[in-house]
């Protein structure tokens, strides 16, 4: 895999730092007089400082590959991994022919009818990933985050049985026949790319399981591709999947990169020989600056980037062929003329400035809220040892204190951090009264000037509302901005309650930042937090009054704190937007009457404005729920540390022969230098 190299200097450091942290681990699970379990719990431990480490030789960036059907999108992912290969085979006829195999199945009719994603991984994983990699499913009525094994390198025939629609399931394992696979996995070893692809079937699918995958493949994509096949431009057709796409960067900023593919399929040439791929990508380049425009009439630049990128896939697969065929020089021709690496160093641009460094800090973030609690264990562990007689007996009052308070103060402390939560949340939403009044007097005149039934024209107005949300969200005065300040200033009440009832600011521990960058994470959850995620949306909802979510986009915000990601508000009340007015698009679309159906949309927008409002709510109550749940868990923790050292102290006054045990403290003393310096490193490699 290629990398930039500011970005590998940092992987290598935290490889070694998570190296580090298994040997420490190691030997912390040996130290002296620990709680019971304690080994068992570093085991369980060294093997999650493993799977860490793993993913650090895995994906630097997400990519979400989008585009209509037939488009070419699993043919591309192949040849972006460098998973695809020329192979000669007999036709029925016996005469000799070329065939394209990749890791995922390619046809010119529609193939793909389930989400798959290839994520690449080294040698340390457990299974074997080598060739075309491991393929692994997940069915619809499997567990949260269940994968079942396939196998290594399946035949395109087993691959085609789960991954396509009208497949003979027969090559299925026995075990997996008669089941509806929600989506694919392949782990892929060697691959070109520090990138994990997802190829998607469409939004708006029938499948409601593969439309929350979808959803949360997009909300996890760090950018996009949109795949276009250069044997057609784009049309109508092509609008209400790239809209979605507008929405969700217009409020999140995520980068979407234009790709135009097969272009050695469309090599003829025109009348005035320029080969029929480079109309295409003319054509399409300005198709996208007339429908993606600025208010200004300017195309939006930001969206639209480059344009399109002209590759094929085959081209360098046959180039790999006769290169093993010792042509060197035609290979080293059909490898430039497949033109991939181009579209290799635009994802490789974007790890550069920034998707790289975030996805670092993630496991760092990780490998700190792991490491955090075992590392404290052991230094007061080591203070312990170090104390006289007279000072235990003081701390183990002061300790029996802590605990008496803990358990008086905390309900009470929830209660009212709650209530503070209730009322930011509510000086957040008060421009809401405004939003349906603002997007009426832009766009109702545009509405009923409009001729609905085309979809050009439709879609100008979707263009015009995507930026008049943003643009308002995001003002001095909207939502979003006002936002920001008052969750940073609900982490200060937080912090605040803390000292004043424990008098120990740093209980409150580091709390889960807010960013409008879609890609950040809360603060991981420690493996015993008795909360799920769908227990912090249900009770984030009540706080807030919401009983029933609106438009069924509830069922997205479930469906991302299951997995543990927060869909920060801008980027999902895109999301959200984009939801509420395909539905409605849907319905409208079968009203005959033009003047009918621009009255519906005129109307419709208080509906959506209303929408957009409560999943703003539902979701700000989710970030600031979290925080509070983050608090009881680091309370949690520290009452449980309190009790250990409690019981260590009342050992230490029961065997007073014992207070200076200078062998304990010989073996805590390295342990505990060590543990600081990975603490050091990994909140160092956090804050890159």
């Amino acid at each position: 895999m290629t990398t930039p190299r500011d970005v590998e200097e940092a992987l290598e450091e935290l490889r070694a730092v998570l190296d580090r942290s298994v040997l420490w681990l190691d030997s912390a699970s040996s130290a002296p007089e620990t709680p019971e379990g304690w080994a068992e719990e570093l085991a369980e431990d060294i093997g999650t400082v493993k799977r860490l480490r793993t993913r650090t030789a895995s994906a630097l960036i997400n990519v979400g590959l989008f585009g209509a059907f037939s488009s070419g999108k699993s043919f591309l992912l192949s040849g972006l991994q460098g998973g695809l290969e020329l192979v000669e085979v007999l036709t029925p006829e016996g005469e000799p022919g070329d065939k394209f195999v990749g890791l995922l199945p390619s046809s010119p009719v529609p193939t793909t009818a389930c989400p798959a994603s290839v994520v690449p991984v080294d040698g340390s994983v457990a299974v074997d990933a080598s060739g075309t990699g491991f393929l692994r499913a997940s069915f619809t009525d499997s567990n949260e985050g269940e994968w079942e094994d396939v196998g290594n390198s399946p035949a395109p025939s087993v691959i085609a049985a789960y991954a396509m629609e009208g497949a003979d399931i027969t090559d299925r394992l026995r075990a997996h026949r008669g089941r509806d696979v929600a989506q694919l996995e392949i782990l892929l070893a060697g691959a070109v790319l520090p990138a994990k692809l997802y190829d998607l079937p469409g939004y708006g699918s029938p499948n409601p399981i593969h439309e929350q995958i979808v959803r949360l493949a997009m909300a996890e994509s760090d950018c996009f591709i949109y795949v276009s096949h250069a044997g057609r431009t784009l049309s109508e057709q092509d609008l209400t999947l790239i809209r979605v796409l507008y929405d969700h960067y217009k409020l999140s900023g995520k980068r979407v990169v234009w790709v135009v593919t097969a272009i050695d399929a469309a090599s003829n040439l025109d009348l005035r020989n320029v080969p029929e791929w480079k109309a295409t990508v003319a054509r399409n380049n300005t198709y996208l600056r007339e429908n993606f425009a600025l208010p200004d009439g300017q195309p939006d630049l930001g969206f639209i980037g480059r344009g399109f990128i002209p590759v094929s896939p085959a081209l360098e697969a046959r180039a790999a062929k006769l290169s093993l065929e010792g042509a060197e020089t035609a290979a080293r021709r059909q490898r430039a003329e497949s033109r991939m690496d181009t579209l290799r160093q635009e994802i490789e641009g974007l790890i550069s400035t920034g998707t790289g460094t975030r996805h670092i800090s993630a496991v760092a973030i990780e490998a700190e809220a792991l490491l955090s609690p075992r590392h404290q264990l052991l230094e007061e562990r080591l203070r312990t040892e170090r104390l006289q007689l007279d000072e235990l007996r003081k701390l183990l009052k002061s300790q029996q204190r802590q605990l008496e308070l803990l358990d008086t103060a905390l309900p009470r402390v929830r209660e009212d951090l709650e209530r503070k939560l209730q009322n930011r949340i509510g000086r957040t939403v008060r421009p809401f009264n405004r939003l349906a009044g603002h997007l009426h007097d832009s766009l109702d005149t545009a509405i009923r000037e409009t001729d609905l039934n085309k979809p050009v024209r439709a879609n100008q107005i979707q263009v015009s509302k995507a930026q008049l949300l943003h643009s308002w969200l995001e003002s001095p005065a909207g939502p979003a901005t006002i936002w920001i300040e008052q969750f940073n200033a609900f982490k200060q009440d937080v912090a605040q309650a803390v000292d004043q009832t424990f008098g120990d600011k740093e209980l409150a521990g580091r709390l889960p930042e807010f960013t409008f960058d879609v890609n950040s994470l809360s603060v991981p959850q420690h493996s015993r937090r008795s909360t799920t995620r769908h227990d912090v949306v249900a009770r984030a909802a009540a706080l807030v009054g919401i009983i029933t979510p609106v438009a069924a986009s509830g069922g997205w915000l479930y469906g991302l704190a299951a997995a543990g990601t927060l869909f920060p508000p801008a980027g999902f009340v895109a999301g959200v937007a984009a939801l509420v007015f395909l539905g409605m698009q849907r319905r409208r679309g079968r009203a005959s009457a033009l003047e009918v159906l621009q009255e519906e949309w005129v109307s419709g927008i208080d509906s959506e404005a209303a929408a957009i409002q409560e999943q703003f709510t539902l979701t700000a109550s989710v970030q600031g729920t979290d925080v509070i749940d983050h608090l009881t868990d680091n309370l949690a923790q520290y009452r449980e540390q309190l009790e250990q050292s409690r019981d260590l102290v009342r050992e230490r006054i029961a065997n007073p022969e014992n207070q200076f045990r200078q062998g304990i403290i010989d073996r805590l003393e390295p342990l505990c230098a060590e543990g600081r310096g990975l603490m050091e490193a990994v909140r160092r490699l956090r804050a890159s």
